[in-house]
């Protein structure tokens, strides 16, 4: 049986903080993010134009156990499935199988486990956290070459074609240190060697009661930390400071208090999941994503769901708010559930069991059935590609 990352993005509560880098005021977008207590749901068909359903061909050679992370191209979707399959593969935009990336092994060539993935220029990079190895791919699937590292990582974008940067999620990598203090970024030029560090934590800070998100960046080069209100950028020469969001006041406020008792005293993951339960004072940022008139965000708050979508243009920010239940009510066909994976250029990407779609057969739109009539309960996934509407 298949299971999709649904718990992990609606149940999990995740904990994490970083002081912020600096960079001149001027570049930096503040979007005021309201969080209202009640509940306000917003209707998909105000904010999405269309829905296009794309099943994902289905064999024993490429039988998905978990969507944990989606990677959307131009012309592909990539599936990452960490813990089931542990494997890369890739399909075209009409759900076509085209390829599966690597293969799990203890060659140079292979990978013990896939902690993340990111795509650049037609190649594919695959970090190995646990053997510490970074791996690259053409995108036809060849073996390019293997990098061995001395570093702990959870996250990885690609700034170019010789630069990595690497997010620790508050790893202590020891050679690093630099006066009691850790870094959570770190870049490795890939010619020469060379590592630059920033986003520095205290040595002090109680990491057991930080958790990790299921995916630090997104975009390949935007990186957020839940218990930070800053958005970064991640670029090739520095880290600068893209977004910040501002909360009403006496969610900062609380927001700082538990930063400071994370520096102060021995703060245990049950703790921190305590405190993010019913009694939550203060949001978890846990999802963004860039498209390309609108961004995307998810908080959560308690079991209060949060999702926010602003439009640079008009800088307008819309947010829909529901407590036990997603705050988007689907009027457009009843059928797609809002739950995006992915963002690429003008389109949200949501993933679907067959069996939500079998369930509810009656629903399925007149255009979209010859697409899905012959779907099985046990087939893989389907991409749901929604386009935005502009405002």
């Amino acid at each position: 049986m298949k299971h999709l990352s649904f718990i992990l993005w609606l149940s999990v509560l995740f904990i994490g903080c970083s002081p912020s880098s600096e960079t001149r005021p001027k570049d930096i977008i503040e979007i005021n993010v309201p969080l209202h207590q009640e509940d306000n749901i917003i209707k998909l068909s105000t904010i999405i134009d269309s829905i296009d359903y794309v099943p994902l061909a289905t064999d024993n050679e490429y039988l998905i156990g978990n969507v944990d992370k989606l990677i959307v191209t131009d012309d592909s979707f990539y599936i990452i499935d960490k813990d089931i399959s542990f494997s890369i593969y890739c399909f075209n935009k009409k759900g076509k199988f085209i390829r599966k990336t690597g293969n799990r092994g203890a060659s140079d060539k292979e990978y013990v486990s896939i902690t993340d993935v990111n795509i650049y220029n037609e190649k594919i990079y695959i970090w190995d956290g646990s053997s510490r190895k970074l791996l690259i791919y053409k995108s036809n699937g060849d073996f390019i070459r293997s990098i061995s590292s001395d570093y702990a990582a959870e996250s990885i974008a690609i700034l170019n074609d010789s630069q990595v940067a690497f997010y620790g999620d508050y790893k202590h990598n020891y050679k690093f240190e630099d006066k009691g203090r850790y870094p959570n970024l770190l870049t490795l030029d890939l010619d020469n060697r060379k590592i630059d560090t920033d986003l520095f934590y205290e040595e002090s800070l109680s990491t057991s009661g930080i958790t990790r998100l299921p995916n630090n960046i997104s975009n390949n080069k935007y990186l957020i930390m839940p218990l930070n209100d800053t958005i970064y950028q991640i670029l090739p020469s520095e880290v600068e400071r893209k977004y910040v969001i501002n909360y009403r006041h006496e969610f900062k406020k609380a927001q700082e208090n538990y930063i400071k008792r994370l520096k102060t005293e021995k703060v245990t993951v049950d703790d921190a999941m305590a405190m993010a339960g019913e009694s939550a004072q203060f949001p978890i940022f846990n999802v963004f994503f860039e498209g390309n008139n609108f961004s995307y965000f998810f908080y959560q708050m308690g079991y209060h769901i949060y999702f926010g979508f602003y439009y640079p243009q008009s800088q307008i920010y819309v947010e829909a708010s529901a407590n036990k239940k997603n705050p988007i009510e689907n009027d457009i066909d009843g059928l797609a559930r809002f739950l995006p994976y992915a963002v690429h250029k003008d389109f949200l990407y949501c993933v679907m069991e067959p069996s939500a779609i079998l369930e509810h057969a009656e629903w399925i739109p007149a255009s979209q059935k010859a697409k899905v009539n012959k779907l099985k309960s046990e087939d893989n996934p389907i991409i749901v590609a929604m386009k935005m509407k502009k405002q």
